[in-house]
């Protein structure tokens, strides 16, 4: 499944960073009964991303 969506992923959003896309599908697999510590996980991972992004581009 990862393949197929990182396929999808550089043809139509070349710019999403596939780390993110990856740590998601990850979390989503790994908690695939549990819904609700899915979402938080997915939250989390999201929010570390653009505080990464932040913190990226106020250092530019």
């Amino acid at each position: 499944m990862l393949a197929t969506v990182e396929e999808v992923r550089e043809e139509r959003y070349p710019d999403l960073d596939p780390a993110l896309v990856s740590g998601i599908l990850g979390v989503q697999h790994e908690f695939a009964e549990d819904h609700a510590e899915a979402r938080k996980r997915t939250e989390q991972i999201v929010n570390r991303w653009v505080t990464q992004q932040a913190a990226t581009e106020a250092a530019s």
